[in-house]
């Protein structure tokens, strides 16, 4: 896909990626503000070699390093609170406890986070007391113990010094709460891209032509808007007898670029669709609006819409003439408002169910009706059941000139345009194209 694609897919489910933003900012929101106030309180201490030595230095950040340990001990902790004479819990101590340190310094710092300042204070100091008493009694016993190669008492110790007794802070440093909403904002942004790539990707519905020539490997011959006419602009006169108000695009609107899509479509079509029987008759009178005699058979015997589109009758009509079996029988033709454009009602079964409408079209007799129209007419338009759902335009297919399937934007499965066109393929239809009717 190029990149103008990924950004019309972005464009086109822009809703997803701001909900999906709105929802993760505002849970981020609502759970930050929820969060108590935290306060932070930190201690720096420095381990000085006393009197200053560059070995004595580097022992220093040595023991440093080994010191962390013991300041993150139960025991050390706990002997620490005591001393400061506080009621605190050492497990609570410890779990508001943290230790930072350069590793090219002579300092570590000791860090408490609460959600009381006093607490976090008392913390800090006590922690930090108790580690120069441990130094110091420790630099006692090395004194004490231990001698120089020369038999002298070693002179030379490392300090451990505070150089700060913090007291309870005034300003907390969490929760951030605008911090963490644009971070929700964020990642429900990046949540919502890929959602919305994910509801594309299962999203089967043809929307454009590019579309339909990716998945169809057929070309657009026209594209639809399915608007029914608005009586503005100038209306034809052509070919009306009657019927003032005509939905039929060509009539009410002639010049609208919706009666120019049906104008160019010029041959005997099947459609195969759920809004075929509007674009059929458009499709019809356009036809004979261009000086033709035209024939629009409602060959959906299963839910016949065609009539009522026409204003006429349908008592009888195709569906009685494939029963009647009589050779020398009138076909069903009648006359519209509208001039050189001849109607063949679908008509009804009786009783309901017993034939099946695909079976009665693929005998001989629906041939015979063809061929008896086509001498009548210049074109014949016929309207059929929606494909695949029905076998009823496989049965029409091969008989006629050409076939158009007729799909709906952003609501045509791209399986059940693929399923229709592998099945006129099988029987040997000649499909033309895609007829595409916009919303």
């Amino acid at each position: 896909m190029r990149p103008e694609e990924y950004l019309a897919i972005l464009a086109r489910r822009w809703w997803i990626l701001v909900l999906a933003a709105l929802v993760a900012g505002l849970a981020a929101f609502l759970y930050t503000s929820a969060q108590p106030r935290t306060y932070q309180v930190s201690v720096r201490l420095m381990a000085v070699a006393q009197p200053p030595d560059y070995w004595l230095d580097l022992y220093a950040k040595n023991r440093l390093a080994s010191y962390q340990d013991l300041i993150r001990s139960w025991d050390f902790v706990s002997q620490a609170l005591r001393q400061a004479g506080l009621d605190i819990d050492p497990g609570h101590a410890m779990g508001t406890l943290t230790l930072g340190r350069n590793q090219d310094s002579n300092l570590v710092q000791i860090v408490v986070t609460d959600t009381d300042p006093q607490r976090a204070a008392a913390i800090a100091n006590a922690v930090a007391d108790a580690f120069v008493a441990r130094s110091a009694e420790e630099n006692q016993q090395i004194l004490e113990r231990f001698t120089d190669p020369r038999g002298e008492r070693i002179q030379g110790t490392v300090e451990v010094v505070k150089l700060e007794s913090p007291g309870p802070p005034s300003i907390p440093i969490g929760p951030r709460v605008k911090l963490n909403s644009a971070a929700g904002l964020l990642l429900g942004l990046a949540f919502g891209v890929v959602l919305a790539f994910g509801v594309e990707y299962f999203d089967d519905r043809l929307r454009n032509e590019r579309d339909v020539q990716r998945y169809l490997a057929l070309a657009t011959i026209g594209q639809v808007n399915h608007n029914a006419p608005s009586g503005r602009g100038r209306r034809g006169s052509s070919m009306r007898s009657g019927n003032p108000d005509s939905r039929l695009a060509v009539v009410a609107e002639p010049t609208s670029p919706e009666a120019e899509a049906y104008r160019s479509l010029r041959a005997a079509i099947v459609f195969a669709g759920g809004d075929s029987p509007l674009v059929a008759a458009n499709l019809a009178a356009a036809l004979a609006l261009a000086g033709d005699r035209v024939a629009l058979v409602d060959a959906n015997l299963r839910t016949p819409r065609l009539h009522g589109l026409l204003g006429r009758s349908n008592d009888a009509g195709l569906a009685e003439w494939l029963c009647s079996h009589d050779p020398e029988a009138p076909l069903p033709l009648v006359a519209t408002a509208y001039d050189r454009l001849l109607f063949v009602p679908a008509g009804s079964l009786s009783p309901a169910g017993a034939v099946n409408p695909a079976d009665l079209l693929s005998q001989p007799r629906f041939a015979a009706f063809l061929e008896k129209v086509c001498r009548e007419v210049a074109y014949t338009v016929i309207d059929t059941a929606p494909a695949p759902d029905f076998g009823d335009a496989l049965a029409i297919a091969p008989r006629v000139d050409g076939v158009v399937l007729l799909v709906r934007s952003g609501h045509t499965r791209r399986t059940a345009a693929q399923s229709a066109k592998q099945a006129l393929e099988r029987v040997g239809a000649r499909l033309l194209g895609v007829v595409m009717l916009q919303r």
